[in-house]
């Protein structure tokens, strides 16, 4: 039998903070059992929701233009059940829930234990047998995928980038037939086929809690250690007060927005952010729709207040998909404390690890700088990039800013670089260290040098661009000289110090990915600070 378990943390102390009150009562046709008169060597309590009826959400689509009879008579129902465990290891309690149907709705999830599905499947995968991974990019402009095979496949088959790349969930074949059959486990939820009966579901649980508290992950899947849970509270709380004053000055730097669920949220069309009465209706969820429901005065004095906003997503008919979710596992910011970084995601607090930190920043360190102070000028604190790039030594660049190649057969547009040097430099110019800007500038060197190697159509756009400029200059589209090419990545910063360590994090990974894939095609890249010049604003600074 397909069961989810849920493993709460240590904040609980009885049941009755396990589930939603709200949910839980007789007006949701929720009803606790009673046990028969059988002794069992754990604790428990069972809810079952009985019958559960609503019309389905595409009733109104039909209604308005077709006669339905006996309309009132169609209903979904739902019957659901949620079964909370107690057991105890060494003297610890511990506290589980185990749902189905609908029933991980009426659990309190701002109680459960952080990677918990994730790590017990780990644990219990034959390494061999894995099936699926979803992961999100660490970036503020995130990408969440899925990643699956029909047949089992170790890990080096899903062409993963670890480096950059944060384990969601994860699925497969249990090595263990004796615990399960197949496993799924993601940061808050464990699925696991098994043949467990009730009265077996304590035993059950001790399993499954052995193999939360273990470390043989390590032994196929440390990389995972790269960024490591934080639990101490101390130090959340910290790390808490920094997002919330980050959200309070209404930041757009190291901090933004995604969907926590990739496959839920694409059924929305649109979404509600609330805060009690005061709301925000929008298209997508964005930081300016969230800032818009902060201007409205609603309170928000306290890191506390940020897990009470809640977004909901609804279909085109009005209808809701998701339940509120709380804006705390929207939240992708980046924060700096006691010298170390640390990243918020899902609802999570991550540290990166200081060796794979280290590793991270001498690899940007062997991207080289162009050396030639006077490569590029100077930018003024309120110069538009389009209007810098237009204004570089005509003599040495030919610009491309905003001419960009139609792709045959598709309706996407590529911009090869912004300029484009007599020395081969291909230069993406981008004004300031913002990170979320920043992944859209590294995608484009990236795709431009790629379609560079792989397009003979896009090779002689570009010949005909540069002879046009530079007739006696050797481009040929056959025999193109990729060895003797550059990608440029310009960037400006107000800071003094080395742009490769200037960049965020966030922008430091997601840079070294595109550094990589660049390579392969057997071209070289380079940074280039561009200098900043004029008065500046506390504001200016901010959109740096």
């Amino acid at each position: 039998m397909k069961l989810s378990y849920y493993l709460f943390n240590e904040n609980v102390r009885n049941f009755n903070q396990l589930v939603l009150s709200n949910k839980v009562n007789e007006d949701n046709n929720y009803f606790e059992l009673k046990p028969r008169d059988v002794l069992l060597n754990f604790e428990f309590k069972v809810y079952i929701q009985r019958n559960k009826s609503k019309e389905p959400k595409w009733i109104n689509f039909l209604e308005n233009d077709l006669e339905i009879p006996n309309r009132e008579e169609i209903k979904n129902t739902v019957n659901s059940y949620v079964i909370l465990v107690k057991v105890i290891k060494d003297e610890t309690p511990y506290f589980f829930a185990v749902t189905g149907g609908l029933g991980f709705n009426a659990i309190d999830k701002n109680n459960l234990e952080n990677n918990f599905g994730l790590k017990v499947a780990l644990n219990s995968i034959d390494s061999k047998e894995l099936k699926a991974f979803d992961v999100r990019n660490i970036d503020l402009k995130t990408k969440q995928k899925r990643v699956l095979f029909n047949k089992g496949s170790e890990v080096g088959e899903f062409d993963l980038d670890f480096e950059q790349d944060l384990i969601n969930l994860v699925s497969g074949k249990s090595k263990d037939e004796e615990f399960g059959t197949s496993v799924r486990g993601s940061t808050s939820s464990l699925s696991l086929n098994s043949d467990v009966t009730f009265s077996r579901l304590g035993e059950k649980c001790i399993q499954i809690l052995d193999l939360f508290l273990s470390d043989k992950y390590k032994e196929n899947f440390g990389f995972i250690d790269n960024i490591k849970l934080v639990k101490d509270a101390e130090i959340i709380s910290t790390l808490s007060l920094n997002l919330f004053n980050a959200l309070s000055e209404k930041e757009t730097d190291n901090l933004s927005l995604a969907y926590p669920d990739m496959i839920e949220y694409e059924k929305c069309t649109t979404y509600q952010i609330r805060r009690g009465r005061k709301k925000v209706d929008t298209e997508e969820v964005t930081l300016q729709d969230l800032y818009s429901l902060l201007d409205k005065e609603i309170g928000f004095n306290s890191p506390n207040e940020i897990s009470k906003i809640k977004i909901t997503g609804f279909d085109d008919t009005g209808n809701p998909v998701t339940s509120p979710v709380s804006l705390n596992h929207f939240i992708v910011f980046q924060t700096e404390y006691d010298e170390n970084t640390f990243i918020y995601s899902l609802n999570n607090w991550y540290k990166i690890d200081s060796d794979y930190f280290a590793r991270i920043q001498n690899e940007i360190m062997k991207v080289p700088l162009i050396d030639n102070a006077n490569f590029l000028t100077e930018i003024q604190t309120k110069e538009s990039e389009g209007n810098y790039n237009e204004r570089q030594n005509s003599d040495y660049f030919l610009c491309l800013d905003k001419q960009n190649f139609q792709v045959p057969s598709s309706r996407s547009k590529i911009e090869i670089c912004d300029l484009l040097s007599k020395d081969k430099h291909f230069v993406c110019v981008k004004k300031g260290t913002r990170s979320a800007t920043l992944s859209h500038l590294f995608a484009q060197g990236s795709v431009s040098m790629t379609m560079l190697k792989d397009s003979l159509h896009y090779r002689q756009h570009l010949v005909r661009k540069v002879l046009e400029k530079f007739p006696d200059e050797n481009f040929d589209e056959q025999n193109f000289p990729y060895n003797e090419c550059t990608l440029v990545y310009a960037i400006s910063s107000l800071k003094s110090n080395d742009i490769r360590v200037t960049l965020p994090f966030f922008s430091k990974v997601n840079l070294l990915h595109h550094v990589n894939l660049i390579n392969r095609l057997g071209i070289k890249v380079a940074m280039f600070k561009i200098p900043v010049v004029g008065e500046t604003t506390t504001d200016e600074e901010d959109e740096e």
